[in-house]
């Protein structure tokens, strides 16, 4: 068995690293790595963020066979994998991925960046493994900016799934019962840029318009920034407004958070998941719905069309670009697109009310999907055979 260093125990660490691992793992507090030292809260689009530099730090690789790193490159000389969700090297000093014309800036941007891809040309990078097959696409359009590395570290390259437990057994899934008064779950931390908003102005409609009785239960600390908006960002009284009725409608139960334990519960009673996202890199949510029986609607953005589709959920198509994300770079798109989901969503809502019986079918079928595509088992054995090929 590999012993195996790890930089991290977030959750994003603790999803494709730590849990179920099958072999030793030594968490390494202090690492030469490469990441970005200012906050990772935001997720950077291509080319869209302000310029994040690199700090390097030492550290002690005494007692490890290999390091396991996930959206980080390391220059120390010990064998190591990198698991990333957008892009790696990690960075978003890239304005030079949006110009035919290079500027000073995006030459410097470009220059920067450079050093960090030839970490992943070396030796001592053994793999590099995306989440998603949007995201390995993504990484071979960067690399195509550094063509002396590209074949190189596209050799490194595979893609895995990422893990989700069953939590449920296939047998309780079957005997699931649709709940007479259906049930609407929303989880996410960021609310506007999951797309809680247009949840709230879509049920909120159908509230007045329509008899349908349902429940509708949010859990979020109702996080206002989207990064998907740049700089057309909800206004403050559009943000008070949804704030207010996010915590003052008595038909909503809210709750700015749960315990694992009973948020998986009422994953599990719950009819339908809801995750109308105007950006993800992945949607690990989408995969605990599905594993608890829960069918989900989400958009096409990223990743989701991977693990989401109208056979075992609903799905809400959105103009995208060749990443897989949507564009907006004015007031008037982001309107637009504000309007398309609120009109998808809730057709789509409309239909489940009137037709229900749909929910039963779906739920096995996204059951027995995310059961296949993302074993745990089968994950946790593909990471031990590169370990022990490459460690």
């Amino acid at each position: 068995m590999k012993i195996i260093g790890y930089t991290n125990d977030s959750y994003p660490e603790r999803r494709t690293i730590i849990n179920g691992n099958l072999h030793p793992l030594k968490k390494m507090k202090s690492l030469n790595t490469y990441y970005p030292h200012t906050a990772l809260k935001r997720m950077p689009l291509i080319g869209r963020n302000a310029i994040v530099y690199f700090k390097d730090i030492v550290f002690n690789d005494e007692g490890v066979d290999g390091l396991h790193l996930f959206n980080t490159v390391t220059n120390k000389k010990v064998p190591w994998i990198s698991t990333f969700e957008t892009y790696i090297p990690r960075t978003s000093a890239t304005s030079f991925l949006d110009h035919k014309n290079l500027t000073k800036k995006s030459i410097k941007e470009k220059d920067r960046t450079e050093k960090y891809v030839e970490i992943l040309a070396k030796d001592y990078c053994k793999k590099v493994i995306s989440l998603s097959k949007n995201n390995y696409e993504m990484e071979l359009r960067f690399l195509e900016f550094f063509p002396q590395y590209k074949n190189t570290i596209k050799k490194k390259m595979i893609q895995i799934n990422p893990p989700q437990e069953k939590l449920m057994e296939k047998s309780e899934v079957e005997l699931k019962v649709v709940n007479p008064i259906l049930k609407f779950l929303f989880v996410g931390k960021d609310f506007t840029r999951k797309g809680g908003k247009e949840i709230l102005d879509v049920f909120s409609k159908i509230k007045k318009e329509h008899h349908f009785d349902f429940e509708l239960t949010i859990v979020s600390l109702g996080k206002s920034y989207n990064y998907a908006f740049g700089k057309y960002q909800d206004t403050e009284e559009e943000i008070q407004e949804m704030k207010n009725k996010l915590r003052n409608t008595d038909w909503i139960n809210f709750y700015e958070s749960l315990d694992n334990k009973k948020l998986l519960e009422m994953m599990k009673n719950s009819d339908v998941g809801l995750l109308p996202t105007w950006a993800d890199t992945y949607g690990y949510s989408v995969l605990e719905f599905q594993a608890s029986g829960c069918p989900v609607i989400t958009t096409n953005v990223r990743a989701l069309p991977e693990i989401n589709n109208t056979t075992i959920g609903w799905m809400i198509q959105l103009p995208l670009d060749n990443s897989g994300e949507v564009d907006v770079s004015s007031i008037n798109k982001k309107q637009t697109l504000r309007a398309h989901i609120q009109n998808s969503l809730e057709k789509i809502v409309l239909e489940i009310l009137e037709n229900p019986q749909q929910i039963k079918e779906k739920s096995i079928q996204s059951y027995d999907a995310v059961s296949k595509n993302h074993s745990v088992k089968g994950y946790m054995e593909k990471l031990s055979e590169i370990y022990s090929e490459n460690f």
